[in-house]
């Protein structure tokens, strides 16, 4: 699947974030989100979350579609 696999530059970051500033280059696997609460989610095997978010063709919790490495940009959890 093209765009899957993601590389960019990180141009914000929000206040709970500590593993990343601004600038760094970072690396978007096929996730961009999940819930953090489920089984899985809390043995770090985001894989199977049932709300997991896909990088591309996929629904954001605000609605915006994914777009995988042909977006212009994209929201990640750190």
């Amino acid at each position: 699947v093209p765009g899957h696999e993601v590389v960019g530059e990180v141009v914000e970051v929000g206040s709970g974030v500590s593993k990343f500033t601004v600038g760094d280059i970072v690396g978007v696997g096929c996730l961009v989100g999940c819930c953090g609460g489920c089984s899985p989610c809390e043995r770090d095997l985001e894989q199977y979350c049932p709300k997991k978010i896909w990088s591309y063709n996929d629904v954001y919790i605000d609605g915006q579609p994914t777009q995988g490495g042909f977006a212009k940009a994209t929201v990640v959890h750190q």
